[in-house]
């Protein structure tokens, strides 16, 4: 912990720094499994993989919903997010969650012949469409939804978005490289080699988005200055280095240039997976408040 003032102070009723509490282990996997499905849809689509597109909307639809009713204290009460589509990033993420879902499912349900005549051919680009146009703005709410919060100076950063959605892609097509191997990969030399510039070129932009999202904290207000210390100095560092930098963005980077067995494939995913993973519980832990200056109220001016 560094040596900044005012000091970290708790739940105590004084000036000085608070950890954010509202949202943890829970909220991290949420974000995880909605936007690693979504990248995983929006992979699978391109190359024409479907059992990827049905496993990217499982991923979302299960995984994203468990860790939310986890987080939630009143989960009858979470059909009240989707009424505030107009001022609410949380409500637009729900509302795209359904559409992602509901038109995707639609979507591959008509590819295999098992609409039963209720959803006319003619459509599937329809639907196609809106599954994938939904699947980006799930990969880029959660972080809009952060970057709204003004308080947490870590997270008052438009990175934010740009790193989820940079992530989800990572992932989408690190999974898909896993997943269709031998559908997608296997004897076909331009495959490999464009999933492959794919995996690394976006990893490279997540490497420049962290270490700009790291630099802004630390040269910011006083509660990013802790934030950033504690990541990079404090006692998050020995999680930080070794799984979002050496796991997360090293390992790959040197394997993805001799990639080319499935096996290969399988611990390049691992490594992006346990990266972003790490990343988002870890700065959900960093996440502080700016600190309260002063409790005296202020003076009017005439």
């Amino acid at each position: 912990m560094s040596a900044l003032h005012p000091p970290v102070v708790g739940d105590e009723f004084r000036p000085g720094l608070r950890f954010q509490r509202n949202w943890g282990w829970s909220m991290a996997t949420a974000f995880f499994f909605g936007e690693i499905g979504a990248g995983l849809f929006l992979a699978s689509l391109y190359f024409g993989f479907v059992p990827g597109m049905w496993t990217g909307v499982l991923v979302t639809a299960v995984g994203k919903t468990t860790g939310h009713l986890l987080h939630l204290g009143q989960p009858l009460r979470a059909w009240r997010a989707i009424t505030r589509v107009n001022s609410s990033w949380v409500s637009r993420g729900l509302l795209a969650i359904i559409l992602y879902t509901g038109f995707g499912i639609l979507y591959l349900l008509s590819l295999a012949d098992l609409s039963f005549g209720l959803f006319p051919k003619a459509l599937e680009p329809w639907a196609a469409g809106i599954a994938a146009a939904a699947a980006i703005v799930i990969t880029l709410y959660q972080g809009f939804a952060m970057s709204h919060s003004a308080a947490i100076a870590l997270w008052s950063s438009g990175l934010m978005p740009v790193i989820g959605f940079t992530y989800a892609l990572l992932s989408g097509v690190a999974l898909l490289a896993v997943l269709g191997y031998d559908a997608v990969i296997a004897g076909r030399p331009g495959n490999l080699s464009l999933v492959k510039t794919l995996e690394f070129v976006l990893l490279l932009f997540a490497l420049v988005q962290m270490l700009s999202l790291i630099h802004s904290a630390r040269y910011g207000s006083k509660g990013g200055q802790e934030s950033a210390a504690l990541l990079t100095r404090g006692n998050l560092a020995k999680w930080f280095f070794p799984l979002v930098f050496a796991v997360g963005y090293f390992v790959p980077m040197l394997m993805i240039p001799y990639a080319g067995s499935s096996a290969s494939l399988q611990i390049i995913a691992l490594a992006v997976m346990a990266g972003y993973y790490a990343f988002r519980v870890l700065v959900f832990r960093a996440g502080m408040y700016d600190p309260m200056q002063s409790f005296k109220s202020r003076k009017r001016r005439f």
